[in-house]
């Protein structure tokens, strides 16, 4: 049995995106029991009905995002919750008793050998069973960078609640983790603040880099010399962040470097700084019904990152395509655990970066062969085939585990 809080509230996130593919792949070798959230939307009930083609038992709560006095009747709820209680908002806004009574009636009149949590929210559930059980930590959260404000600077009271916020999450996350067998992480630097924030946990953490579907290789013919691209869901704040990095910062540097560059901006929900940014050589599109048009048109995709944790499927997409890639080492974090390199332009600072990117576009060959070697890497170590692999090697662990207790518990 899986539980997922995507895809929701937008099925083309990141997120959303990784459960799909993760789905995909166990469907083919196991009786998959799906649990997770839904929204109203063509997208979602494409997905769901997609799902259950291939053979997976899917049940979902229906909810969409609210507007309007709901939305604030929402807000209102949450933020009592949150005075009354210790949890992070996040775990408080995706927090549904339908869901809780769907668990409970799954656990209790079905058999399941395993059961699968995605997310830290959907941590905030109770499983009622006594079957190995594995999460899967999308993003370590308490131990990340402050979060770089965007357009003011914040005021005291805004501080004094982001770090209660900060500490709730150090609190709430670890006795997430107690509850399971298993751990997995996407990167290093996840695995490695897991086990620093909760020790006694080391041993159940597995580092496992999810992977993506490989597209056909995008087509040469499409490609835009001296256009940069941009990819992100802008209700992730480390997306607003390096959007406004790139603008503000990084595109003066390549203006002059390269003359006639061009950035497209791609993504959902663009704050008012990130539309700010739209000039003659600077587009912000929105949400657009698919990014991979984008990636095609692209001479180099630009993924300067500079916080947040988890991994970006952004990157990975782009890799897959065949494109030449310029990212930060936060960007590139999951790429690594293979123990090799990978093949993409790694810089720190917007100098660097606008230098690589420069250097790219200026010569053909020279990114061409960088986006095929991204491509080869990316087939080899991050499909979803790789993935499970390394997964269902954990769910093996587990079965190990349990089949020697249960022989134990038979001679005792």
């Amino acid at each position: 049995m899986v539980t997922s809080l995507l895809p929701h509230p937008n099925a083309t996130s990141g997120g959303a995106l990784v459960m799909y593919g993760q789905l995909t792949v166990l469907a083919t070798r196991h009786q998959v029991t799906l649990a997770t959230f839904a929204g109203a939307n063509a997208v979602e009930g494409r997905r769901i009905k997609d799902l259950r083609a291939l053979g997976i038992d899917v049940h979902y709560i229906s909810r969409s995002w609210p507007s309007g006095s709901e939305l604030w009747r929402r807000r209102l709820r949450d933020a009592t919750a949150w005075l009354r209680g210790g949890r992070p908002l996040r775990a408080l806004q995706f927090f549904d008793q339908r869901m809780q009574c769907l668990l409970d009636r799954l656990l209790s009149e079905e058999s399941f050998d395993l059961l699968q949590v995605e997310d830290n929210a959907m941590g905030n559930y109770s499983y009622r069973t006594q079957i190995p059980a594995v999460f899967t930590e999308h993003e370590v959260r308490s131990t990340l960078p402050s979060q770089r404000e965007d357009p003011v600077k914040t005021n005291w009271i805004q501080r004094a609640l982001s770090e209660a916020e900060r500490q709730r999450w150090q609190e709430y996350q670890p006795a997430v983790w107690r509850r399971f067998n298993r751990i997995q992480a996407f990167t290093l630097r996840d695995a490695t603040a897991i086990q620093t924030m909760a020790p006694e946990l080391a041993n159940r953490v597995r580092l496992n880099s999810f992977g993506v579907e490989i597209p056909k290789a995008a087509d040469p013919s499409c490609e835009e010399p001296g256009t940069v691209v941009f990819t992100g869901a802008f209700g992730h704040r480390p997306n607003v962040d390096a959007a406004l990095w790139l603008g503000r910062e990084i595109m003066p540097r390549l203006r002059i470097l390269h003359r006639g560059v061009r950035l497209i901006i791609v993504g959902t929900s663009p704050t008012k700084s990130i539309r700010a940014l739209a000039s003659k050589d600077v587009v912000v599109t929105g949400e657009v019904p698919a990014v991979e048009p984008f990636l095609e048109r692209a001479a180099v995709v630009l993924a300067p990152l500079r916080n947040g944790g988890g991994m970006r499927v952004k990157v990975l997409q782009a890799m897959a395509l065949g494109k030449a890639v310029v990212t930060t080492p936060v960007g590139a974090e999951g790429l690594s655990a293979t123990g090799l390199e990978p093949p993409v332009a790694l810089a720190k600072d917007a100098e660097e970066i606008a230098r690589s990117t420069a250097a790219l576009l200026a010569s053909r060959d020279t990114r061409h062969a960088l986006g095929r070697h991204a491509r080869r890497f990316v087939a080899k170590h991050h499909t979803w085939q790789a993935y499970g692999q390394r997964l269902e090697a954990i769910y093996a662990e587990l079965q190990s585990i349990d089949r020697l207790t249960c022989r134990h518990g038979a001679a005792g």
